[in-house]
This record gives C-alpha cells, sequence and structure tokens, in this order.
C-alpha cells in the first residue's frame, strides 16, 4: 500500500453534499475502477496492450489510460471527474515517481512532480472534483532513483537540506547506523522499505511540514511542453513504434519539466532566483506557523516582498494563494494526525491551528466530505 508524501487537493476540491454523514468504502480498486476497452471512443488512441480502466458511476465519470512503455516507465492520460467522495484501500506498490502535467480542469497548464515512496496500512480519501485532462509520466526501479536524485539537484539548498537530514534521520533510526552519506540515505527511503508508521514520531516530517514544499513545485508548462503533450496525445504510430515514440515523447517531457524547477532556467517567472528563495521562506513561515500565522502584509514585509508580489509568487510556486496554501498544511496535518494517532478530534483541531472545533469541522467537511470524527473512526476501524 503506498502514501503519498505530500497530496495537494485544496485546490481541485470542491463542497460535498451537507447531508454527507458518511461515505463509501471500497476494500479493493475494481469496486470502484471498472475495466475499459480499446476501442472507447473517448480515448486520443490506444493499443491492446494498454490498461484501460472507467470510473463506477457510482463515484465518478471519466477513464484512466494506462500505457506501459518500457521496464520502469509508464504513461498514464486520465480523463474524468469525481461526483462523491469515497474512502478506499489503496493497492500494494512498488515506489514511484509521478510528473503530472495538467491539461484541463482548475489547473490546466500547470505541471508539477509527487514521489510516492511509502507504504502504509490504513485508508485513503478521493473527494469530489470537477474534470480534468492530464497526462502522467510514471517513473520505478532504476529510473525512480535517476530521476529523483536530479530531482533533489534542482530544489533549492534549504529544501534539499531539509530532504536529506529527514532521510538521515530516517537511515538512524531504522538501521540503527549512519548513512556514509545523505544520498544514500535517500536511497534507502525510495527502496521502499520504509513505511509510514515507521517514521512517525519527533523527525516525522508531517510534524513539521517541511516536506510539503518538496511534494509539489507547480510550474507553468512552456510552448516546448505544450508541443511535447500534443505529440504524445496524437501519436501516429501503431505497435512497437508507438511504444518507443511514446517513451521518447514522455522522457522529453520530464526533461523539460526538470529544467523548468532550475531557478536558473524558469524562464516564464518574473521573479528573479532572490524573489524566488523570499516565496520558499514564505512557504516555510506558513507551514512552521499553524497556530498563530502571520498576515499576508506581515508576511510579505518578513520575506522582503510587497503584497503583491509575494500573492503572484505563490500563485506560480504552489498553485495557490498563502491563505488556500495555510489551509492546505493545517487540513493535511489534520488526516495525519487523525489516522495515526488516538488524539480527540478538539486537541487535533487546536494542534493544527484552529479555535474552534466547528469552524475545524466545515473546513474539514469542505475538503473531505464529512465530519473529523467519522473520518477518524471509519479510518480506524477499516485500518484493522
Amino acid at each position: 500500500m503506498q502514501i503519498i508524501i505530500i497530496s495537494w487537493t485544496d485546490t481541485y476540491t470542491y463542497l460535498a453534499p451537507a447531508d454527507t454523514m458518511a461515505i463509501p468504502f471500497f476494500n479493493q480498486t475494481s469496486d470502484y475502477l471498472h475495466c475499459g476497452k480499446p476501442d472507447d471512443p473517448r480515448l486520443f488512441h490506444a493499443d491492446s496492450s494498454d490498461q484501460i480502466l472507467v470510473w463506477s458511476p457510482q463515484v465518478g465519470n471519466g477513464y484512466q489510460q494506462i500505457i506501459p512503455l518500457k521496464a520502469g516507465l509508464t504513461l498514464a492520460i486520465l480523463d474524468g471527474s469525481i461526483h462523491r467522495t469515497f474512502s478506499y484501500r489503496p493497492p500494494r506498490q512498488s515506489p514511484f515517481l509521478e510528473f503530472e502535467f495538467q491539461l484541463e480542469g482548475p489547473a490546466a497548464g500547470q505541471s508539477t512532480f509527487v514521489p510516492h515512496v511509502f507504504q502504509r496500512d490504513g485508508v485513503s480519501v478521493r473527494t469530489v472534483h470537477r474534470r480534468e485532462l492530464k497526462i502522467e509520466v510514471l517513473l520505478a526501479g532504476p529510473l525512480l532513483k535517476s530521476y529523483a536524485h536530479t530531482v533533489v539537484e534542482h530544489l533549492p539548498p534549504q529544501d534539499q537540506a531539509t530532504l536529506y537530514s529527514w532521510a538521515s534521520q530516517v537511515y538512524r533510526d531504522q538501521l540503527g547506523e549512519t548513512s556514509p552519506y545523505p544520498q544514500a540515505a535517500f536511497d534507502y527511503v525510495l527502496s521502499g522499505a520504509v513505511t509510514a508508521s515507521q517514521i512517525s514520531g519527533s523527525d516525522d516530517p508531517f510534524k513539521d511540514l517541511g516536506l510539503y514544499q518538496f511534494g509539489h513545485f507547480w510550474r507553468s508548462q512552456t510552448a516546448d511542453m505544450r508541443q511535447v503533450i500534443h505529440q504524445i496525445l496524437h501519436c501516429p504510430h501503431r505497435g512497437q513504434l508507438r511504444q518507443s515514440y511514446l517513451a521518447d515523447r514522455s522522457l522529453a517531457l520530464v526533461g523539460l519539466m526538470l529544467a523548468r524547477f532550475s531557478h536558473s532556467e524558469a524562464i516564464s517567472y518574473p521573479l528573479i532566483a532572490e524573489d524566488l528563495d523570499r516565496i520558499y521562506a514564505a512557504g516555510r513561515i506558513l507551514a512552521g506557523c499553524l497556530n498563530d500565522p502571520p498576515s499576508v502584509a506581515t508576511l510579505a514585509r518578513l520575506v522582503g516582498l510587497n503584497r503583491l508580489k509575494l500573492n503572484h509568487g505563490f500563485r506560480q510556486v504552489y498553485g495557490t494563494t498563502p491563505f488556500r496554501f495555510l489551509k492546505y498544511c493545517r487540513l493535511s496535518l489534520a488526516q495525519h494526525l487523525l489516522t495515526t494517532s488516538d488524539l480527540d478530534v478538539e486537541v487535533i483541531a487546536h494542534q493544527v491551528g484552529y479555535t474552534s472545533r466547528s469552524n475545524f469541522a466545515l473546513a474539514f467537511r469542505q475538503q473531505i466530505g464529512l465530519n473529523p470524527k467519522t473520518f477518524q473512526t471509519e479510518a480506524w476501524q477499516r485500518a484493522i
């Protein structure tokens, strides 16, 4: 079973029906994703080797097209919407790195990456969202390690230090010895040998939220990226030639995206590298001050930016506003605490910065679709 280190959902979730008191639970993928056919007219192109999955009408509409290309490389084309929040038990999978390119929907024209590293026992939740069309390039095995290290090389120095320090601590906790160098500790985490429950503790990245910034860096797509995306969606080949062509184009797309993560090559950014560092610093300040966050004006002053540039920079880097980023951090930590601790809901509400249990419950229900206590009870029951 996998858990995503960071899952950016606040931008894409919408209010579920107000009378939702419980949500359906699915114990296996086939309960909510059914087998489709390669001749589905909605597909851009398909081959008999593709895996076509369609959403159960009970929860959504649309399809997922999984195209295996070569060892460790998979392309996915996803087009659909979720109209009912549900919980599920994800299948156990080996670690992989996901590069995501949004084509239609709230984040159209944006791209990001998500590391899927940890295994855990428990449940996950899919929340209501409008139609999205996106491409995902999934890297596993040797490609995972190679590209994961490349991603880290493109991160700001502060985030590299946060990631490597945390990985080194996990290595010490698990193996009882110090890693010979930080990259080796990171490789150990990428191997999938660590479960989420094993990293819960004083050095849990969810405790200080330092790794939230590692999980999602949004970048707008360039003209070159859009051209490659068009080539992928309108592949003119079939059979083995199609696989080779799509593999080449998928890796080319990842390469173009990685270039966008470099400060020196942030082509579409009106922000200079120094200002980008200030945006990252502002994100860390908000993530570390959930109980007493500064106002936008104060935050801008703390990092040396004006309010306009701070707001614009947050949309460029995190794909949302400072307020929504703060809300996301609070509710993500709340979900983590509700599923990994036996703390009372009111205690968790205060820990993540809500002075009122009712305000916390409202915000949580807007994002997840049910009350925190119901979520906690169902999560614990289904984890047994």
